[in-house]
């Protein structure tokens, strides 16, 4: 469960998943990074690398594909915000949202990412909810990640009870890449509040893609070790502001795999 799977060059990905799609589960096909797992296995062709940073542990050759694996040591990852999404206190404005089985979308171009059936549902607009989905971000990589799309005139707000803080809270965005790759609309805006206060925030513009930015989710040096973790969303125009994100909390840095 700690192990992820790569393949270089990447377009011999669809190859990768044809032969070892049942070894590769939904949260290593859609990670928002590495730092999750403690190993990294790499099946190369043509003298290609994913990654030139460490030494791999083990190297064999089957023909024309070599085999590594890059040990990372033990993951720096102590909350992991997708995992957690069915817990959290979703609102819409003041309102609550609730926990429901409802009708997926299908999944076709324009609507985005496929809606999950079981989902955090804010209101009559099918698409205004808070749920798991993978979303193809604008350079077509599979991302698993929270779907929180704003309404314009309300924020939209998820609340995690007693987070492990740790020394970093790393928060990743995007769009559905449809929704992105033309250039055409506004900001979309997470803000990331730790017991009430906001401690960052990431402003997503059509054109950056996956987002990252690293937040101390105890600026003021309180010396709290947990927390309540909210992230507010809200554009000025919501139309196709399809924000997915994914977060975690984390411990020092690893050296490798971060």
């Amino acid at each position: 469960p700690k192990d992820a799977f790569v393949v270089a060059p990447e377009w011999a990905d669809p190859l990768l998943r044809l032969h070892f799609g049942d070894m590769i589960p939904i949260a290593v096909a859609g990670r928002a990074d590495l730092a999750p797992f403690e190993r990294l296995w790499e099946v190369s062709i043509r003298g290609h690398r994913t990654t030139q940073t460490i030494e791999p542990a083990f190297e064999s050759g089957f023909g024309r594909v070599r085999l590594r694996r890059f040990d990372f040591g033990p993951s720096s990852v102590l909350y992991d915000f997708v995992d957690h999404v069915r817990e959290a206190r979703v609102q819409r404005g003041e309102r609550t949202c609730q926990w429901r089985t409802m009708p997926s979308n299908q999944g076709y171009l324009w609507r985005g990412p496929l809606w999950p059936t079981q989902r955090h549902q804010c209101g009559p607009e099918p698409w205004i909810f808070v749920g798991e989905t993978v979303n193809e971000d604008l350079h077509l990589q599979a991302r698993r990640c929270i779907w929180q799309h704003p309404t314009g005139n309300e924020v939209i707000r998820s609340t995690f009870r007693n987070v492990p803080l740790g020394e970093r809270l790393i928060f990743y965005a995007g769009l559905y890449y449809q929704h992105e790759r033309e250039l055409m609309r506004g900001p979309v805006t997470a803000r990331i509040h730790v017991d009430g206060v906001e401690v960052g925030r990431l402003e997503h513009h059509d054109g950056d893609g996956w987002k990252r930015v690293e937040i101390d989710p105890d600026p003021t040096h309180t010396g709290a070790t947990h927390g309540d973790v909210s992230v507010e969303v809200d554009a000025p125009d919501p139309h196709y502001r399809t924000l997915c994100w994914a977060a975690t909390t984390r411990g020092p840095a690893r050296e490798a795999g971060e």
